[in-house]
């Protein structure tokens, strides 16, 4: 073989022993030692072709992505009929995860223990699928489209529900949930969906930030968890040390480790605190409402109102906890597995993709928000209300009926 190809042929063999060792021992245990062991290849070989093993896992990462792209378009040519193709595209990956789950695993799960660029790859792969979605659909027979923000949301349902079946070793349902896939994205076609869009008027003004409550205490605890969300906006988590939280805080470490084992138990325990808060904020919004789909229009305006009022903890549920590394695993959309459990409470069963459609929604506000907050439009949040809103009603009562509820909710709001 010439040059070129012996470094393609090596460059693919890490590429494998990148995903085998993370496989077997994760990101954090995985060394250059473990790669080129399995790879077969010289530390030499390696270094000429990565600057290091994280550079190599990246590498790996994209081109898992790339694989995954080409297995949905390949399908998607194979067959005739809009249909048929859609059906084929989405079956052969989910069909490959169930089958080959160790690839999609290091971008899913395992690549949620580099850190910050986790974060950035994850918007990246997201924007691929958007794409081959909006394709997908702009060529549907009738004429009836997705919204950018609804097949953001799509991309990010589906994502989730690959991951929580990963997370519990449950890939092998994989197989059968295409239809359900399809089932739930059908609920959110319909033309009229270019009249959502509107800000939520009934929602207060902007206010000048203040303290989420739970810092605002006067005891130790508080002072110690604002100490970390301070510190972490104005430094980053990743440079932050036990000792310089406890001086921020003007206690001792021991007094700090009383209180929290470690920085990272502190900075969690301050985002399940944050979302603790936003839920009893939004509660009451349900008491007066004339109907379930009012109820939750009324909610997701009173959530976004608190994620508004308090950007800063924005910032910390949807940006920084990428820092925290593998704990962040299952922490992830932790911000807003609750509030979807909250918002269907009381709801009808679910008419489309009911298997999946639960963890789905979560997954779609999760993308839908954090799309805001990593592109600096947080404050345009206000504007995705009905979207988000949408999100949670049309898999329940129809894409039609969620619109008409939307806009009969808007209503009663605008005279509070």
């Amino acid at each position: 073989m010439g040059r070129d190809e012996v470094a393609r042929n090596q460059r693919a063999r890490l590429y494998g022993a990148m995903i085998e060792s993370v496989s077997q021992r994760g990101y954090k245990a995985t060394t250059v030692a473990h790669a080129i062991g399995l790879a077969g290849v010289s530390r030499r070989a390696f270094y000429e072709l990565f600057s290091n093993k994280e550079q190599c896992f990246l590498a790996t990462y994209d081109i898992v992505v790339a694989r995954s792209r080409k297995l949905v378009l390949d399908a998607w040519t194979a067959e005739h009929g809009w249909a048929n193709r859609l059906h084929a595209g989405c079956k052969a990956l989910l069909d490959d995860v169930a089958e080959s789950p160790n690839g999609p695993r290091l971008v899913l799960v395992d690549a949620l223990g580099i850190g910050p660029k986790a974060r950035e790859r994850m918007l990246l792969a997201g924007c691929t699928f958007e794409r081959l979605v909006v394709g997908a659909f702009q060529r549907a027979p009738d004429g009836v489209g997705l919204s950018r923000l609804t097949v953001r949301g799509i991309v990010g349902g589906v994502r989730h529900a690959v991951f929580t079946r990963m997370l519990d070793g449950r890939e092998r349902e994989l197989y059968t949930l295409t239809d359900e896939v399809l089932d739930w994205i059908e609920s959110y076609r319909t033309p009229a969906v270019a009249r959502l869009g509107v800000p939520a008027t009934g929602a207060p003004g902007r206010q000048p930030p203040t303290p989420a409550a739970f810092l605002a205490r006067d005891d130790r605890r508080a002072r110690v968890l604002g100490s970390v969300v301070h510190l972490t906006l104005d430094e980053g988590y990743s440079r932050l040390t036990d000792p310089q939280i406890a001086q921020f805080a003007g206690v001792s470490t021991e007094a700090f480790h009383k209180q929290f084992p470690s920085k990272e138990e502190c900075f969690l325990t301050a985002l399940d605190e944050f979302v603790v808060e936003a839920l009893d904020t939004v509660t009451p919004s349900f008491e007066g409402a004339v109907n379930w789909p009012e109820g939750v229009y009324r909610a997701m305006a009173a959530f976004v109102q608190y994620l508004l009022d308090h950007e800063a903890l924005l910032r910390i549920a949807f940006i920084n906890v990428f820092e925290v590394g593998p704990a962040m695993v299952g922490r992830m959309t932790r911000s807003v597995e609750e509030l979807t459990a909250l918002l269907t409470k009381h709801g009808p069963e679910p008419r489309r993709g009911p298997a999946i459609a639960i963890e789905a929604i979560t997954g779609a506000l999760w993308a839908i928000i954090a799309a805001y907050v990593s592109n600096g439009r947080a404050a345009r949040l206000a504007c995705a209300v009905d979207h988000l809103t949408f999100t949670v009603l049309a898999p329940f009562i129809g894409p039609k009926d969620a619109i008409i509820a939307i806009q009969a909710a808007r209503k009663p709001l605008r005279s509070v």
